[in-house]
């Protein structure tokens, strides 16, 4: 699939962005272009209540808007719900085959009808470390989801996604480069983080029990942090733990 010069253009203009305003007039753009009307690009929380670092970007009916926040239709929306069980895109009609649908998450399908979303894709954004996030698009029509459409608009949500990353999250994020962990270090963390003691570790390992002490401390202060757990959660944030390992080594 060879993309469109708008795909690339919208890809270049990206990095220039630095308001919301600006990302949701690209955004509302490019959701046209695409075929669709309205986009919802947001993180998975208390739309009630968000936190300041979250990302909520809607074009949404704003009667539909005060009706999920209101009922609180964000608790149980079965797009929400569908995206947690996928990591690409899928189209709206595919979610009955992804979850079973409860009868509230029916109804509100339905009453979403109403307010101009009858079809629509949708783009899991899962981040480790951070909320679940998804970059939908609407219509009030069918869609057909082609391949150029689909590859299109996976494109879009997660460009999109960064941006919005980036402007809500500046000056909030961890400061500076990942640190740099020794392969030893990493082994031993597994282990912590799997709650073993020093001397398991030691002995699952085969080394000295000082030295287990002394790669933990040592991970510890190129994190500059002074507990073990939250030693665990910032490499689990940074991506250098899996959390599959953690729960693996018993």
């Amino acid at each position: 699939m060879f993309m469109s010069p708008q795909i690339i253009e919208f890809m270049d203009g990206c990095s220039a962005i630095t308001e919301e305003t600006a990302l949701r007039d690209v955004l509302g753009e490019m959701t046209h272009a695409l075929g669709f009307r309205q986009y919802a690009l947001l993180h998975h929380v208390d739309l009630a209540n968000p936190p300041d670092h979250s990302v909520t970007l809607m074009s949404y009916d704003d009667a539909w808007i005060e009706r999920i926040v209101r009922k609180r239709y964000f608790q149980d929306d079965p797009i929400l719900a569908a995206s947690n069980k996928r990591l690409t895109g899928f189209g709206w009609r595919e979610v009955p085959e992804i979850i079973a649908l409860s009868k509230r998450q029916h109804r509100i399908l339905l009453e979403a009808e109403g307010f101009g979303l009858r079809d629509g894709f949708t783009v899991p954004v899962h981040v480790a470390g951070e909320y679940r996030g998804t970059c939908s698009f609407g219509s009030d029509q069918p869609i057909e989801l082609t391949h150029n459409r689909i590859g299109c608009a996976q494109i879009v949500a997660m460009y999109s996604f960064e941006v919005a990353r980036r402007i809500r999250c500046k000056g909030r994020a961890f400061q500076g480069a990942i640190p740099e962990l020794t392969q030893r270090q990493l082994d031993c963390l597994v282990f912590v983080g799997s709650g073993k003691t020093n001397w398991e570790i030691s002995k699952i390992l085969g080394v000295s029990e000082d030295t287990v002490r002394k790669h933990v401390l040592d991970a510890m202060r190129r994190y500059k942090v002074g507990k073990r757990t939250l030693l665990i959660v910032r490499a689990l944030f940074d991506g250098q733990l899996c959390y599959r390992d953690l729960l693996t080594k018993h």
